[in-house]
């Protein structure tokens, strides 16, 4: 008994002592510069799975033991772990903003999240970072800058547009790029209106479990575009202007002597008979037209490409105020643009004004408009210009005696040789674009965390297209003279309605919650007048009632709506589990009523191994941040034409007494069948990928793979004769998209007086066509299984020229000089059997490297992106290249090395006036047009010099940034056409150039 008592008291002592090693840790949270308390940031110890959260006075009281590892984080700051000795009681712990990109918050749609919590393929670009390229449009700004992303131009005239692809190839033929949201407001078409100096940040939505909230429309990603608002406690006065000049970057070189010219064309014609026509200057009179023949004569040469192009300005003034005192917040913007095209006559001047306004009616209610307006006058000159600048004969004149362009009349027919390019850039269309953007919204806390919001959004376009072709052209001279005139336009309405509800029961679990309900509907219409016979051509088109013909007079309208229910949860247990489901259901009024209504659900997870107790001190001064994403989701996809479903009544009349009268009714039309099945596209895409940061976050990476398998794609199919339609849309096809998107930034020197960062990525996809029809694995030589839609050069195998001495077998009247081509099935002749894919026209990987240096007040930025591993069929360069034209096509200065007797080691055949030397290229072409477009291009050199602010600070000036910038400085390629990153459609229109610009940034 008395060992037993001994025993307890012992114990007892025991239990005392441990208990009096427990201590009260009293501690609070600052920030760092303003030394403000912060609440709800969380305090945890290492290896303790309990943690908790400051409160509203930024202070916690912790109990400890011993000697522990103190975690504090709190949304937008830095981390911080910090050593508690044995016997510390209090502490003070003041956390850093964090500026790297971990810290920064993102929009997801209908929201917004701490980057480090995303779970899902987001990439974001601030707005000072898109102001380093002074485009018209945003989308060229983002050019090779997000990974995955691939931004080509429509064409480089002024107000050019730019065709977007996001992850690769998602439909067979309704591709129409990725949607866009402008401060909560989902607009299409092109985003050219938009200030790009206006924009606060834009968030790529990449993959499905990030667009999902989107539905129906987000089969090619989701941009979010958010505007500036004014900033809290300040007035600021910003003035950002520019200047500069554009130069045309390069053009063919071609042959530039008279001589040389005058001989090619010679022997082009002798080579059809020599003995009729031998060589010399007795072929001059059939060859040459009498202007030419004079001016061979004065020695007179026309420099046509000189006199359509000419260094071309252009300048961009944008002034902000920003208001951000009290409890209205107003931020107003104006912007003037003006650019000038390097080809005469094209032009694009743009006006916007910009307003956001918030206000706080009191600490439940809030209200705040968006607007956004824009008027665009762009002159477009025709296609013909520096195509027939480029391919006219240099010894016709551009002026008659009257110093008025010529008009080139051929004698013998009375009609124009060709269009005088120099006319066409007197005559340009003009387009005159209106558009309203905006929204208003009001946003009510209902009790604690549960937040009601409602936005009516607007998006009012109109555009005007005015043409007028004279007598001095090929389309008006013979009409005397004919005027276009178009208006088309729209009007969407967007109305939404959410609630969100963020809830956290504890430290360790925080939930928020998102549901909402939202209907967009549109209005479209369009009208078209053609008419010709005018008195004058004075007048142009201001004046249709002048004209003696109606030629033409059409009008479409439609409308549609897409009405939508959305839900969302996001879960985050112990700050390093989180999880994130959605789901929307899309009706829309473009599908039948059994198909109308579409599900797309989304679920993604992301480990933030950075927070689990292994991850000791050692590893954390190592590994900064860690984190594992994963997630699948549905998306769609309903870009068909609004009447697809239905089979269209055309006006029609007919005599049913077997006489005339006729009676007017309508028929059915012979052209697309209805079909009242369509259902919605359905892309089922997974992700994987992580986010790594090392060595003091200056180290940071992202990685992403992704699997795409897209159903019941939308294809327009041809129907046999006898179905009496020719053709109908079906939902049957199905192909599949994977790739990998890497990004990198890397701090690699910091100090006080000098910086150099890096910013790269590098992206590659693979797309292709799984299942066509039933049987059917091929429906065009573009359009087979195993293959990306749309994306291969078919084509003849080019090999060499004959020879004297060679098998002339396959080409029985081929000579010596003449092309040959391969017999690819050995059936002994050429046919159509013999074409086979030479090229593929997606590349294997693309991406941009950003780099940026800073020594005190002077910095640099050099941009560079590249493209490689595909191929480009350049037709111009072959055609450029073989004389055979009767048109008198000019000729590269390669092409003087062409086929002789006694010059046979080339690739260029004998010049023929009449193509005898390509009859083997029954489709004209052949893998000789084919060349590799690989490229790397410097885009953007920027030199700047900040102002130091003691010099300011008397004049009470905030900043002051000056630079220089140069544009498309430098091209490497092997490519031997003009332009490697040429668009479809793109062939000799409009060239490249290269832009000098001065520019001046001010805060007041």
């Amino acid at each position: 008994m008395k060992k037993l008592t001994l025993l307890l008291f012992l114990s007892f002592i025991a239990c005392i002592s441990i208990r009096a090693q427990d201590r009260v840790l009293k501690g609070k949270v600052l920030d760092a510069e303003s030394r403000t308390l912060l609440p709800a940031a969380s305090v945890r110890a290492i290896g303790d799975v309990s943690a908790q959260t400051t409160a509203n006075d930024g202070t916690f009281t912790f109990t400890v033991k011993g000697k522990i590892i103190l975690v504090i984080s709190h949304t937008g700051y830095k981390s911080q772990s910090i050593n508690i000795g044995e016997s510390q009681t209090a502490i003070e712990v003041l956390l850093q903003k964090e500026t790297e990109a971990l810290g920064e918050v993102v929009v997801i749609g209908y929201g917004k999240q701490a980057k480090k919590d995303v779970t899902s393929a987001i990439s974001s670009i601030s707005g000072k970072e898109l102001k380093e390229m002074p485009v018209t449009n945003i989308n060229a700004a983002l050019q090779s800058r997000i990974p995955g992303m691939q931004v080509t131009n429509a064409g480089h005239e002024p107000g050019a547009g730019t065709n977007v692809r996001i992850r690769g190839i998602n439909t067979i033929t309704q591709g129409t790029g990725p949607i866009y949201v402008v401060d909560g407001v989902v607009v299409t078409y092109d985003l050219r209106e938009i200030n790009p100096n206006d924009v606060e940040s834009i968030d790529v939505l990449k993959d499905a479990s990030a667009a999902a909230i989107y539905g129906s429309r987000a089969a090619e990603g989701v941009v979010i575009i958010t505007t500036k608002k004014a900033a809290s406690g300040r007035t600021t006065v910003n003035y950002d202007g520019y200047y500069g000049v554009q130069k045309m970057i390069k053009t063919y070189d071609f042959v530039d002597n008279i001589d040389d010219y005058v001989n090619l064309r010679r022997a082009g014609l002798s080579d059809e008979d020599p003995n009729a026509w031998p060589m010399g200057p007795g072929l001059d009179t059939l060859l040459f037209n009498g202007d030419e023949r004079r001016n061979m004569a004065a020695r007179k040469w026309t420099d046509w490409v000189g006199l359509v192009t000419h260094t071309a300005p252009q300048q961009s003034h944008t002034l902000s105020i920003s208001n951000g005192v009290g409890k209205n917040k107003l931020y107003l913007s104006g912007n003037y643009l003006n650019q000038d095209g390097i080809i005469r006559g094209s032009n694009f001047v743009r006006y916007s004004l910009k307003a956001n306004v918030e206000s706080e009616i009191n600490a439940k209610l809030k209200i705040g408009v968006n607007t956004n307006f824009s008027h665009i006058k762009n002159d477009v000159t025709s296609n013909e210009v520096y195509y027939n600048a480029v391919t006219i004969s240099p010894l016709m004149s551009a002026y008659d005696s009257a110093g008025n362009p010529s008009a080139n009349i051929d004698p013998s027919s009375g009609n124009l040789l060709f269009n005088n390019p120099v006319t066409l850039t007197q005559s340009p269309v003009h387009n005159i674009d209106d558009r309203f953007l905006g929204n208003i919204f009001g946003e009510y806390k209902i009790i604690k965390g549960l937040v009601f919001r409602t936005s009516f959004g607007i998006d009012v376009y109109k555009n005007q297209r005015f043409e007028y072709y004279p007598r001095t052209t090929s389309t008006g001279f013979s009409k005397k003279g004919v005027a276009k005139i178009q208006n088309f336009g729209w009007r969407d309405y967007l109305w939404e309605n959410t609630l969100a509800y963020s809830y956290a029961p504890s430290a360790n679990h925080v939930f928020d919650f998102l549901a909402g309900a939202t209907y967009q509907q549109r209005r479209q219409e369009w009208n078209y007048e053609e008419a010709s016979g005018f008195p004058t051509d004075d007048l142009t088109y201001k004046n249709m009632s002048l004209a003696s013909n109606r030629d033409a007079i059409y009008s479409d309208y439609f409308n549609w709506s897409v009405a939508s229910l959305l839900g969302r949860v996001i879960y985050k247990f112990r700050n390093k589990y989180i999880l994130n489901g959605t789901i929307r259901r899309d009706g829309s009024s473009r599908f039948g009523s059994d198909n109308r209504y579409g599900y797309f659900p989304s679920v993604s997870a992301a480990w933030r191994v950075i927070e689990e107790p292994f991850m000791g001190l050692k590893i954390r001064s190592v590994i900064n941040d860690l984190k594992i994403r994963v997630g699948y989701g549905v998306v769609g996809n309903q870009e068909i034409p609004i009447d697809a479903t239905y089979t269209r009544m055309n006006p029609a009349a007919y005599p049913f007494t077997g006489a005339a009268p006729q009676t007017s009714g309508f028929q059915l039309g012979t052209g697309t069948q209805g079909n009242s099945n369509l259902k919605w596209e359905s892309q089922q895409q997974f992700n994987s990928g992580f986010d790594l940061a090392v060595a003091k976050n200056r180290v940071r990476v992202t990685f992403d793979y992704y699997n795409k398998n897209i159903h019941d794609l939308l294809l327009n199919n041809p129907l046999s004769p006898s179905q009496g339609f020719d053709n109908k849309w079906i939902n049957i096809s199905e192909m599949n998209t994977r790739g990998i998107d890497i990004g990198l930034k890397v701090n690699i020197i910091q100090t006080a007086h000098f910086d150099w960062q890096m910013d790269l990525n590098w992206s590659k996809f693979r797309s292709k066509i799984t299942k066509l029809l039933p049987g059917v694995d091929s429906l065009s030589p573009y359009l087979k299984v195993g293959e990306a839609p749309n994306s291969l050069i078919v084509d003849y195998v080019f090999d060499g020229l004959y020879q004297k001495g060679d098998d002339f077998t396959l080409n029985p009247q081929a000579r010596p000089g003449d092309v040959r081509v391969k017999d690819l099935d050995g059936n002994g002749k050429i046919n159509q059997y013999d074409r086979t894919i030479v090229g593929r026209t997606t590349p294997k990987g693309w991406g941009g490297i950003w780099s940026y240096w800073r020594y005190k007040q002077f910095s640099m930025t050099v941009f560079t992106n590249y493209t490689y591993g595909h191929k480009i069929a350049n037709k111009a360069y072959q055609d450029y290249l073989y004389y055979s034209s009767k048109t008198a096509t000019r000729t590269l200065k390669e092409g003087l090395n062409y086929w002789t007797p006694n010059n046979t080691n080339t690739d260029v055949p004998r010049p023929n006036q009449y193509g005898r030397s390509l009859r083997a290229l029954q489709s004209g072409t052949s893998s000789f047009m084919v060349q590799k477009g690989d490229f790397i291009r410097v885009r953007n050199i920027t030199l700047a010099y900040d102002l130091p602010s003691k010099l300011l600070s008397k004049a009470k000036i905030s900043s002051i940034r000056t630079y220089v910038q140069v544009m498309e400085p430098f091209l490497f390629t092997k490519y031997k056409g003009i332009d490697p990153e040429i668009g479809v459609g793109q062939y000799d229109i409009y060239p490249r150039y290269r832009t000098f610009l001065f520019g001046v940034q001010a805060s007041f």
